[in-house]
């Protein structure tokens, strides 16, 4: 349990220094995808904790055991909170950003339009409709309307296949932690069954002596009792 306890402080003083490093500006999806893959992997190890702590015995321990349980939830829940707000607050900068850039460039395709129109002589109707005061066309705002919405599109599909990304990041990481666990519980396994095998063989080394020694044993007397029996005969010729 205490090896637990260490891997979870671990975990915790990890996920802390990458939100420091997204707090400093660094907003890349690889760091998003490790600090998901590593909040999965705390969240993990407090329910192992949890389930070695309900089967602890002593009462002292698990008191401490349930406290540092309760610590590690209460961290675990700020740290997603505030990967949570961190990725909300990147979202809506990125949406306000590709807003800027729509307006920005239907505003300079609006400037371009006008400057390469052709100098004619045209009448107050055409001047009326060619007046840059006068709101663009029906069909300019559809063309921006469009790209616009063709670019909001494209960042959701982004957000999308980064949340995609990063769960599988996660899922990967869990199931590597499951593989090392498994392996870590296999090689107790080989090693408790080496133990039982040199106890078996050892085992088998004693009996074969105590079976030797009990056959010593039983020539050693019925050889006593021959030799008894014999100098009860002796005794009974000649002195009885």
């Amino acid at each position: 349990m205490n090896s637990l306890y260490t891997l979870g402080v671990r975990q915790t003083s990890s996920i802390q220094a990458d939100l420091e490093k997204m707090r400093g500006g660094e907003s890349s999806a690889s760091l998003h995808g490790q600090i998901a893959a590593s909040l999965a992997a705390l969240h993990r190890t407090i329910e192992d904790y949890d389930s070695m702590a309900r089967r602890e015995m002593m009462k002292a321990k698990q008191e401490k055991a349930q406290m540092r349980l309760q610590k590690f939830r209460a961290d675990y829940a700020e740290l997603h909170g505030q990967f949570e707000l961190m990725k909300r607050e990147r979202e809506a900068d990125q949406k306000t950003d590709l807003f800027a850039s729509a307006v920005s460039s239907s505003g300079n395709a609006a400037r371009q339009r006008f400057s390469n129109a052709p100098v004619r002589n045209s009448t107050p109707s055409e001047l009326i409709s060619e007046s840059p005061f006068r709101g663009a066309s029906p069909n300019a705002a559809f063309s921006s309307l469009d790209r616009e919405s063709h670019a909001l599109r494209e960042h959701s599909f982004i957000q999308e296949t980064e949340s995609r990304l990063d769960e599988f990041l996660a899922t990967g990481r869990e199931v590597l932690d499951n593989l090392k666990d498994q392996r870590n519980i296999l090689k107790g396994t080989q090693r408790r069954l080496l133990d039982a095998a040199n106890t078996l063989g050892l085992s088998r080394d004693v009996i074969g002596w105590i079976e030797r020694r009990s056959t010593q044993d039983m020539y050693i007397f019925f050889g006593g009792a021959i030799f008894t029996f014999f100098c009860f005969y002796l005794i009974w010729k000649y002195l009885g």
